[in-house]
């Protein structure tokens, strides 16, 4: 159900000129950190405290002129601030002796048009704001009783459950819930259901035991004045306390309880998602459009999730940036092409103004080990939320592990298709993509905004793994182990038999030459036996036979193996690495990391 339409916010927290967003059922906002998603709620919530207050005080005031009334800052639970001016954009509440207001206006259906009402906020203190409707509405009381009649609530993530809660007067609810603490008020949540509609209250046993097969009991009134609630699991003998489930038990049922026991009202969510895994924020986003519609109630959710973000795209999805809005779901180049992609490639390309394509994770590992061995400038602008996206093309076959990248990065299309996509919405957008050679001789190119790399060798972990390298990692790991000489035999032993095979495919006399030769042509013949092998296979397989050998765990797994560049000597890192971290370093220094909404193409 739709009752509230629009949001405008100006001067309000991250918000400075006035920002329009869209709402719907269920209305989603997006976006990084501190960008002001949850200032947007919070901006709903304090609008509709300040309309029902206004209108309880003034209501029946016989006055001509209606004047502002008084908001202390201890009551505005839902937006807590330790002085009154942290409201205000930039802390600025006057520009010389000229109030600067906060301005939050929401259209409300009224009479079968949607109205427009703005509240008014200015500060006056530290303790106080005064609020007042736009003078435009001011006469319409009709239209303020109306107003103050819509419930908006907010709800934030589940916290740390505590074992016993004491029962709670439905203010008391309310405040806790405002400040956050929802931890505190979860069986209230439940025995309130339970005691006043108790049909809801099978429902929502009914959905725990279909998503976490457990059987709720309804909670109970103790004579210590706090509320026991328990459930049942199978092959469990005892009833266990809802404090011994998980916490995405526990945000699912707080869901649940909070909005059967807040119907006909605006619910403001932020992040539903917390502390569930990817197959329950689907069920999450679903279960909330759905219960709430059929209570007569509206969502707004804040979130990360990407599940949710594709669910969402075809109806309102806001996008929010640097206290920006951005209504994603009705630019249709923009939707159309994120239901092919993912929303969430869009909003990090848009974020940081460009992507890095690598084959996977370990990559990203691999290039920033390298640029701290070499001290090379790039390690100094390092982007900690660096943008990259995993390509499939280099991935001939599934394991375990290029599945769980391929749903962590978004595998699915070749660098040229990624960016061709995104750079037609992002024509500021900057493309680099480093990748293995697989012994295929591949050369680079550029084109456009996407340059392609490609290593000279098989792939990155070419450039560091050689015999010396895993022989003093070993060394190094097992050095305390002096009763067993360090297990300095058994690591030559099994190294040798492993480059013997697969290196030098069992030939003993190229092998023994290679064994004999001074060190600088050693490694010059190492380079060139190894150009078409993939290394971080020989790495692994070595760690692994050495623990076989020594009956222990394995020292590095694939994923480990850029912890071995930090024992490589600098000067050996051939200059072919440094071209690529040049490539990365102008990739950080030239991106747009804030490409701003006009060269957005809509």
């Amino acid at each position: 159900m739709r009752l509230l339409h629009y949001l405008e916010i100006e001067n309000f927290k991250r918000f400075g000129d006035k920002q329009r967003i869209e709402l719907d059922h269920p209305a989603v906002l997006i976006g990084p950190n501190n960008c002001g998603k949850t200032s947007a709620i919070q901006a709903l919530a304090l609008w509709s405290q300040a309309v029902k207050t206004w209108y309880d005080v003034r209501k029946e005031s016989s006055a001509t002129e209606r004047t502002a009334t008084a908001l202390n800052r201890l009551n505005i639970v839902a937006v807590p601030v330790r002085r009154t001016r942290f409201f205000w954009h930039n802390t600025n509440v006057r520009a010389g002796t000229k109030d600067i207001p906060i301005t939050i206006t929401v259209g409300i259906e009224f009479k079968g048009r949607v109205l427009d009402l703005p509240m008014r906020f200015t500060n006056k203190g530290d303790e106080l704001v005064y609020c007042k409707p736009d003078d435009a509405v001011l006469a319409n009381l009709e239209f303020m009783h109306y107003a103050a009649q819509i419930n908006v609530e907010l709800l934030y993530p589940m916290s740390g459950l505590e074992t016993e809660e004491p029962i709670l007067q439905p203010g008391r609810i309310d405040v806790l819930l405002g400040q956050g603490q929802t931890a505190q008020v979860l069986r209230n949540l439940c025995l309130m259901v339970a005691k006043d509609t108790p049909d809801d209250w099978k429902r929502i046993v009914v959905l725990m035991r279909r998503l976490f097969n457990v059987t709720l009991e309804t909670p109970q009134e103790t004579t210590r004045g706090a509320i026991e609630m328990r459930y049942k699991q199978p092959d469990v003998r005892e009833a266990l306390d809802v404090s011994s489930s998980g916490r995405g038990f526990q945000q699912m049922l707080l869901i649940f309880a909070y909005l059967y026991s807040h119907k006909r009202s605006v619910l403001l969510v932020d992040e539903p998602d917390a502390h569930l895994e990817i197959l329950r924020q689907k069920q999450v986003y679903v279960l909330l459009r759905d219960i709430a519609a059929e209570n007569q109630s509206q969502v707004v959710m804040v979130t990360h999730s990407e599940v949710i973000l594709d669910e969402a795209l075809d109806n309102n999805l806001t996008l929010l940036m640097d206290g920006k809005a951005d209504d994603l779901a009705r630019k249709t180049d923009i939707r159309n092409s994120l239901k092919h992609y993912g929303a969430e490639h869009y909003i990090k390309a848009r974020e940081r103004g460009y992507v890095l394509y690598v084959e996977g994770g370990t990559d990203v590992d691999m290039l920033r080990a390298l640029a701290e061995r070499l001290q090379h400038p790039v390690a100094q602008i390092w982007d900690e939320r660096i943008n990259s996206y995993y390509v499939q093309n280099n991935y001939p076959d599934k394991s375990l592990d290029s599945e769980l990248e391929r749903v962590e990065g978004g595998f699915s299309a070749t660098p040229r298709d990624h960016f061709k996509g995104l750079s037609s919405l992002l024509p500021q957008l900057m493309g680099l993509a480093i990748l293995d050679n697989d012994g295929r001789d591949r050369q680079g190119a550029i084109e456009g905004g996407l340059q392609l790399s490609y290593w000279r060798r098989y792939e990155a972990e070419n450039y560091f793994v050689t015999p010396d390298v895993l022989r003093r990692y070993a060394q190094g790991q097992y050095a305390e182990l002096e009763l067993f000489g360090g297990f300095a035999f058994e690591i030559d032993e099994v190294l040798d038999a492993l480059v013997f095979e697969k290196i030098f495919q069992s030939l003993d006399a190229d092998f023994q030459a290679w064994k004999k030769a001074p060190a600088e042509a050693a490694r010059i013949v190492w380079e060139a036996k190894t150009q078409r092998i993939k290394l971080s296979t020989f790495a692994e397989e070595f760690f692994r036979k050495l623990a076989e050998r020594v009956s222990g765990a394995m020292l590095l797994k694939k994923g480990e193996l850029h912890r071995l560049v930090a024992i490589v000597d600098p000067k050996m890192i051939t200059a072919e690495v440094v071209e690529k971290l040049d490539l990365l370093n102008h990739l950080f220094e030239s991106a747009n990391r804030r490409l701003p909404v006009d060269t957005v193409i809509d």
